[in-house]
């Protein structure tokens, strides 16, 4: 699949140039050869020719028991079994086996890998053989590259559940290791369980099935079902004729099953291995035990010399392991086949393959599927939950339709509107938002004196510079940079009616826990004829470091720079006052917003800032973040995610639990920029009126 074959044809699989023999042909992978066998055909009419396990010959059981009742009687020094048909016949599916197979299906030849020629004709699942279906057919083409590229360490593949990719794992890993010398093929799942019950019923199962010229010796000395590991050697035999056979022709690998753990293989060299169900894995990180696996792939001059089959649906992750969320995605993102370092290998060294769930129903006797049909389907199943967001999260997850809903977040714990989210991801991802990574400066200026007898003094302003090691974000620039007033070293801001920022900071400027600390500037509603043109964040700062000393002079740069005030989240800290008082700039300081003072609090006195450790506080800021994210049971007031252009902010607000919210910063600044804003909104004095009513509103004639 991976050289060019001369008369043969290309197929495009997700980006791969997978090459085809020329009709008729195969590629012999011993002689290196084009061997002609023909096509196959069921039926002389095309209608009547689709696939079906090629049948065996008339004299096939008879030859075969006939060899089971020679075993069993021969002594150890009698010859092997002879049948010169059966010869032949081995020698067939052999050459089946190890180089493919054309056959008619209806219309079209059809090439077949030899990987999905053994499945199909000898790996028994549960009902059976397994069916043909062309999405398969596209997946082997798309593996058979993997394995036959000599800089890749395999595939990673999602899919939806119960499509049969187990048991095509399974037979991956057996083909692969059962005819090849002292190779080691090795079992990991989500749980140790789980590699258990894959070993069980994906590899041993099927393996007892296979014919004897396909099956190995191996070891029975652990039984009839091996539960631990499959040696392919003769059974171990204590005494005097523990070495009568040790010249026998043996294999001398094994296939095995280890515990979901990081370091489980480290150290041994694979042949073959899979990682079933490797996205859901909750008792490690997925993407660090890769680290380990891919080197168990590599000989001692770092040559690829095993390969890898990462394999799973995804599901919402109950685990508190730091990185276990995330740590399936960056696997995926690094295993892009398009996206090559200069070594000619993705940074993971897979390629990875998404099977929609549109292309796993509904399928004809030609193995195509309906996907018209089946999307209805989907899509109406959905729509009987759409106002379960719990529901529809997991119907999403298990028949996702495009990747981004394999990977699908939210719904389960999700405080806002999932799928809202998820769809403007998707769309910052179709049409990417440039960014500008920036550092802010401070800059003197000299101010010129009014009155002769003054003297020229220099005030500070704020301006940028771009810098790729730099905190901020920034996607709009303010509209009057530096507005603010000094008056006598005083500063005071005159641009409040535009923006307003929200600082989520740290205990004792540490960042402890997974928590670091941000700042969010947000701008305010902005009517330019007729039409909303604020409502979103236009900059972001999260902290490169754990230490930030000077966390406090960026919201201050922020403040002079978008002329607003900062409103901080206080209950780490509250030195920041005196940072402020020091650089005369408390102006800047937002006090408690009213929206966010208790009416049942007699003597409530507001301070510099907003605590979340007042329940009632802390209950105002989901509650206006809600209200901006999702909107309001109101048909003139919608959401506003759809504004948010910053990537990272959406997937925090995915993952954000509001009683657990160490490690969503950034949607705690936000929170905190929005209280101020939602504050100075009017609410409804009666049911029949608007929800809300923004004011202040910003108007600029564009006609002036």
């Amino acid at each position: 699949m991976f050289k060019p074959i001369e008369g043969g044809s290309v197929v495009d699989i997700q980006g791969l140039q997978c090459n085809l023999p020329p009709v008729g042909y195969v590629w012999n992978r011993i002689t290196n050869k084009l061997d002609y066998i023909g096509v196959y055909r069921r039926s002389d009419d095309d209608k009547e020719c689709y696939w079906e396990v090629p049948p065996y010959p008339s004299w096939y059981k008879d030859v075969m028991r006939k060899w089971d009742n020679y075993d069993r009687i021969k002594k150890e020094d009698d010859e092997e079994f002879y049948d010169e048909r059966l010869e032949k016949f081995k020698n067939q599916e052999w050459h089946r086996r190890l180089n493919g197979f054309w056959f008619r299906n209806n219309d079209k030849d059809l090439y077949i890998t030899g990987l999905n020629y053994y499945y199909l004709c000898y790996w028994n699942i549960d009902i059976g053989l397994p069916k043909f279906r062309i999405p398969d057919l596209e997946k082997s083409y798309f593996l058979q590259y993997c394995i036959d590229d000599p800089l890749c360490m395999g595939m990673t593949e999602v899919t939806k559940r119960r499509f049969g990719k187990s048991y095509f794992a399974g037979a991956f890993l057996t083909e692969s290791i059962t005819r090849t010398k002292m190779a080691n093929g090795g079992i990991q799942s989500k749980t140790g369980t789980d590699a258990k019950k894959f070993f069980s019923k994906t590899i041993v199962n099927p393996f007892r099935r296979l014919p004897k010229f396909f099956r190995p010796v191996y070891d029975t000395s652990l039984g009839a079902n091996p539960k631990s590991e499959l040696r392919f050697q003769r059974p171990n035999v204590r005494g005097k004729k523990s070495e009568e056979n040790i010249a026998d022709d043996e294999l001398g690998g094994y296939i095995d099953w280890q515990s979901a753990d990081t370091m489980a293989y480290d150290g041994q060299k694979l042949f073959a291995t899979v990682q079933d169900e490797c996205y859901k894995t909750v008792e490690a990180n997925i993407y660090d035990r890769h680290e380990v696996i891919r080197y168990c792939l590599l000989d001692d001059e770092g040559q690829i010399i095993g390969k890898a089959l990462y394999t799973s649906t995804v599901e919402k992750l109950d685990s508190e392991k730091d990185g276990v969320q995330e740590s399936g995605i960056l696997l995926w993102n690094e295993s892009n086949q398009l996206e090559k370092g200069e070594n000619g290998r993705t940074k993971s060294g897979l390629y990875r393959f998404f099977m929609s769930a549109k292309r796993t129903r509904n399928f004809d006797l030609y193995g195509y599927p309906d996907e018209e049909k089946t999307l209805k389907t989907i899509l109406a199943d959905r729509e009987t939950v759409k106002n379960n967001p719990r529901a529809l999260a997991a119907r999403i997850r298990k028949e996702p339709l495009t990747i981004r809903e394999a990977f699908y977040a939210g719904g389960d714990k999700c405080e806002f509107n999932a799928e809202n989210i998820n769809n403007q991801i998707q769309k910052l991802e179709d049409e990417p938002v440039f960014l500008r990574q920036v550092r802010l400066v401070f800059k003197k200026e000299k101010v010129p004196k009014k009155f002769p007898t003054q003297k020229d003094r220099e005030i500070k302003k704020v301006g940028y510079m771009d810098d790729q090691k730099g905190g901020w974000f920034l996607f709009e620039e303010p509209l009057k940079p530096n507005s603010f007033e000094d008056s006598g070293g005083y500063l005071t801001p005159t641009n409040k009616i535009q923006y307003q920022i929200g600082v989520d900071t740290t205990q004792n400027r540490i960042a402890i826990d997974g928590s670091n600390p941000s700042i969010v500037v947000f701008k305010k509603s902005l009517i330019i004829e007729g039409e909303e043109k604020g409502m979103y964040p236009v900059a972001m700062w999260v902290s490169q470091t754990r230490l930030d000393i000077d966390f406090d002079e960026e919201v201050l740069k922020a403040c002079m720079w978008y002329g607003c005030t900062a409103n901080y989240e206080i209950d780490r800290r509250t030195d920041y006052y005196r940072y402020f008082c020091k650089e005369l700039s408390q102006a800047f300081l937002e006090w408690t917003p009213k929206i966010a003072m208790n009416p049942l609090k007699r003597n409530f006195k507001p301070e510099y800032g907003t605590r979340s450790g007042d329940p009632f506080q802390l209950a105002q800021q989901l509650q206006v973040t809600k209200m901006y994210i999702d909107g309001v049971d109101n048909e003139n007031y919608d959401g506003h995610v759809h504004r948010i252009v910053f990537p990272t902010l959406l997937k925090e607000l995915l993952v954000y639990e509001h009683l657990d919210r160490t490690k969503s910063d950034q949607v705690v600044g936000l929170m905190m920029a929005l209280l101020p804003v939602f504050g100075e909104m009017q609410m409804p004095k009666k049911e029949h009126e608007k929800a809300i009513k923004i004011l202040p509103t910003y108007k600029i004639n564009m006609a002036v």
